[in-house]
């Protein structure tokens, strides 16, 4: 895929701040939003066809979103390279191991209900075609120096197709704050080099720090091993984590009292328990699926208001409270 066939959404929160322009007068663009339908009559014939297409299917309800049961299917690869131990060179291809189940809402022409899509405009106000835009990396202010493809592309590091495993170190060591995202890495043609490496972090609980060149960002990368296979987990780097103990906000807090510390201490100890994810649910997900199905049906459910939270009272009282609930 090239450059420019990637989105400009994508290209404005590159983290090399390569932001789309116009090639003409190197402003930047503006998305403007447009209903694309156009009003037009149908013909009885349409009309009854339009009111058949209505009708619900034969088969199962199912919850709008909701999929159903079969075999995992992998999503596309994003990224094909090798794993490098050395002399050792593994094939393999990196897909997202994690899938986003939250509500999706979608932007609406409030008249005709349909989507709205986006044109591309300059800041002077000329609506922009694919093949006018160009990237810029933004020095300040409104300079920008543009580059080509070919610029970048050649600026690459080797890390675009290959992951150096520098060293190995202990997961645990890992700082998880610095984590971005996970990816599975699958072998592609090369079942026997990924089996051992497989089974070597595996048996040593070690992971492997190495570099990956993806979209416009080279970010470290952790090599490791979850769930019968090799994954890899993108990192931070130093300067990308702030250090929240300069917040304004936190300086010049308080000490907690020892009779606080006593009653808090007490409430941790009667709600420490064993992390069990499965008992977590999505329950805002699960009411507007309810309510969607119930719009489906063309019955009308209400909901429950969401509890006000309570305002804030004397700690000591609430310490009290609390811990003689739970007794």
């Amino acid at each position: 895929m090239s450059y420019l066939e990637e989105s400009i959404d994508e290209m404005d929160e590159s983290p090399s701040h390569l932001s789309g322009l116009h090639c003409k007068s190197f402003c930047i663009l503006k998305p403007q939003l447009l209903c694309m339908k156009k009003p037009r009559i149908l013909s009885a014939k349409e009309k009854t066809a339009e009111k058949l297409s209505d009708k619900p299917a034969d088969g199962p309800d199912r919850h709008p979103g909701s999929e159903p049961e079969q075999e995992l299917i992998l999503p596309k690869a994003i990224w094909s390279g090798n794993l490098s131990m050395g002399l050792v060179n593994i094939p393999v291809k990196a897909i997202p191991i994690t899938r986003d189940k939250g509500i999706s809402f979608k932007m609406l022409h409030k008249t005709c209900e349909t989507p709205i899509h986006y044109k591309k405009y300059c800041e002077e106000g000329d609506e922009v075609q694919a093949a006018e835009i160009v990237r810029g990396y933004r020095l300040g202010g409104s300079k920008y120096v543009i580059f080509t493809d070919e610029e970048i592309e050649a600026a690459r590091p080797t890390s675009g197709d290959i992951i150096d495993l520098k060293e190995f170190v202990d997961f645990f060591q890992a700082d998880p704050h610095y984590f971005e995202n996970t990816l599975l890495l699958v072998p592609d043609r090369s079942e026997r080099a990924y089996s051992l490496l497989r089974k070597l972090m595996e048996k040593t609980g070690k992971a492997a720090i190495g570099m990956i060149t993806m979209r416009a960002k080279e970010h470290i990368i952790l090599v490791h091993y979850y769930q019968n296979a090799i994954v890899a987990t993108l990192m931070r780097y130093r300067d990308e984590l702030l250090d929240p103990s300069q917040a304004e906000a936190l300086l010049d807090l308080p000490e907690p009292s020892e009779s606080e510390m006593i009653l808090g201490m007490e409430i941790v100890k009667k709600l420490t328990g064993e992390l069990d994810i499965t008992e977590f649910k999505d329950s805002f997900r699960e009411r507007i699926e309810t309510l969607a199905q119930s719009k489906v049906k063309g019955e009308i459910l209400h909901l429950e208001k969401r509890a006000l939270r309570p305002e804030a009272k004397n700690l000591m009282e609430e310490l009290k409270a609390t811990a003689l609930a739970m007794k």
